[in-house]
């Protein structure tokens, strides 16, 4: 996140902005302060997608070549190897600073990702910055166990260093916590299995250009607090005339039913042992 390593802000910096969280105007992206400003930390604005606040971060301290960069970093504009076919995700900055402050806030809908490197943007931050290629093949064991392939990780670029992926994490912590995610993520610390998990997200929903679809996504990540397991997913959604189930809920049902079965198989192996 280049709004950290540049401008050295990290999750309890404060922000400002005026008038409507969910609005992008270019009164918005003005840096003035008055009686109507609203005051917000960094971990807020992410967490509750506060658009004027990312416009102004891109359109004020980032600009065009520090926004490409990135993008660049992360994997847009360029072809990520796959064992199928996948188109590259894509953006594009003019020298217009209003369309930079759409780019940073994601406000936009010429800017496109697909579902698979939405997840990749959630391993990045897993590991430590570290954007990797994708595999559909973890390994191949035969009959008796012994292991006659397994993929290497691959690191297709450095993305952002350690102590900026720690920030992100933390502002994917707090969606879950206390913003967008928090409805269909409610009650998961009692939970028995997603309270053994570090768990964070990013939401967002943009309707299609005939507005007779409206998509809602999820890319996040979860993480076992006393384990190595991981596991980082994008989730996309069309819903029509009437809204059915959100990325969100589906992304809660996926992580839950990944690590049931996961400790499952590691309690079976413990009880093995034990008894042997």
């Amino acid at each position: 996140m280049k709004g950290s390593e540049k401008c050295n802000f990290n999750s309890n910096s404060t922000l400002t902005y005026n008038g409507n969280k969910y609005t992008l105007y270019k009164s918005q992206l003005k840096n003035r302060t008055n009686k109507y400003t609203n005051r917000i930390t960094l971990r807020d604005s992410f967490a509750q997608s506060v658009n004027p606040v990312f416009g102004k971060i891109g359109s004020l301290y980032l600009g065009k070549s520090n926004l490409y960069k990135y993008a660049t970093a992360f994997g847009f504009n360029r072809n990520i190897d796959f064992e199928i076919p996948l188109s590259p995700s894509h953006v594009s900055l003019s020298d217009e600073p209003y369309q930079w402050a759409e780019i940073a806030s994601g406000f936009n809908r010429e800017t496109v990702i697909s579902p698979l490197h939405g997840a990749l943007l959630g391993s990045t931050i897993l590991n430590r910055g570290n954007l990797v290629e994708p595999t559909i093949i973890e390994k191949i064991s035969d009959e008796t166990g012994q292991i006659l392939y397994e993929s290497r990780l691959k690191t297709i670029n450095h993305a952002i260093d350690d102590r900026t992926s720690k920030v992100v994490k933390n502002l994917m912590n707090a969606t879950i916590r206390s913003g967008t995610c928090r409805k269909y993520f409610r009650k998961y610390r009692q939970d028995p299995i997603l309270s053994k998990l570090n768990i964070g997200g990013k939401t967002g929903s943009i309707s299609n250009k005939a507005h007779n679809i409206r998509y809602d996504w999820f890319v996040g990540f979860a993480e076992e607090k006393k384990g190595p397991q991981k596991i980082a997913l994008s989730i996309v959604v069309g819903h029509e005339k009437y809204i059915g189930k959100r990325a969100s809920q589906y992304a809660r049902m996926t992580i839950k039913e990944y690590f049931r079965d996961y400790f499952a198989k590691k309690n079976e192996k413990k009880s093995t042992a034990h008894r042997s």
